[in-house]
């Protein structure tokens, strides 16, 4: 073989040794070196890439320098190429989820550019963008260095009404509402003249409502129950998030 371990290329014979030691130059050693020289230059690395390579370069604390940008998808792209798609990816990132977007989440804690929405004072100045999109609409903080953020624990998200009017229509962005239902916990039926029916009233209902007609004989009782807290849907505890600044990187 041309090369040894290391890379290094080898002759098969010394000339001036063998002039030294009054060897002939004869035709199959000379052939042999010859072929030699010939196997040692097909197996080098031309630039046109016409020999493939065998194994990996060592290039141990040596840079490529100088390569274009590629334009092929089997071609090796420089530093400045691989920055500019950095760049275009981070923008695509921020665009897609803004400064102020919410995300429910498993996880539990601060992570990256994401705040847990728990209604803490933040800093204006560290989170400017942030103050700039939202303002004091969940809290004036102390009214000077600071704000608050909103207050997602224990509670769901509501669209905003906008004058639609299904919501009180003196309620602002960002408000919290008290819940305010009382569950229905009971169907009767009562007998008797409409609206009248036989179910007691014993302190512990507000009202009931009576479906039916004058005469019908029969008469559905619908009560609800007084001072409930809640009306509750089937749910899972989550966290939500509220994203504070820029991505700052894609790793």
């Amino acid at each position: 073989m041309p090369y040894d371990s290391q890379g290094n290329f080898t002759r098969l014979y010394s000339w001036e040794e063998d002039r030294k030691n009054n060897i002939d130059i004869v035709s199959d050693r000379h052939d042999e070196e010859d072929n030699n020289f010939a196997q040692g230059l097909n197996e080098a690395f031309l630039k046109d890439g016409r020999t493939p390579l065998e194994g990996d370069i060592d290039m141990s604390s040596f840079k490529v320098r100088n390569l274009a940008e590629g334009t092929l998808s089997s071609d090796a792209v420089n530093k400045e190429q691989l920055k500019n798609l950095e760049e275009e990816t981070l923008k695509t990132v921020n665009r897609l989820v803004e400064i102020g977007d919410i995300k429910p989440s498993a996880l539990q804690a601060d992570h990256g550019v994401w705040l847990l929405c728990d209604g803490r004072e933040v800093s204006r100045e560290v989170y400017a963008l942030l103050f700039d999109a939202i303002g004091t609409t969940f809290g004036k903080g102390d009214e000077s260095t600071s704000f608050n953020l909103p207050d997602c624990r224990g509670v769901v998200v509501r669209g905003f009404d906008n004058q639609k009017g299904f919501d009180e229509a003196e309620r602002e962005f960002g408000s919290y509402q008290e819940d305010q239902s009382d569950n229905l916990s009971e169907v009767g039926r009562g007998y008797g003249e409409y609206p009248k029916t036989t179910l007691p009233e014993d302190g512990t209902w507000s009202n009931y409502v009576s479906t039916g007609s004058s005469g019908s004989g029969t008469v559905l009782a619908l009560r609800f129950k007084k001072n409930n807290r809640e009306t509750r849907m089937k749910n899972i505890a989550l966290n939500y998030f509220i994203k504070v600044k820029e991505e700052e990187n894609v790793a």
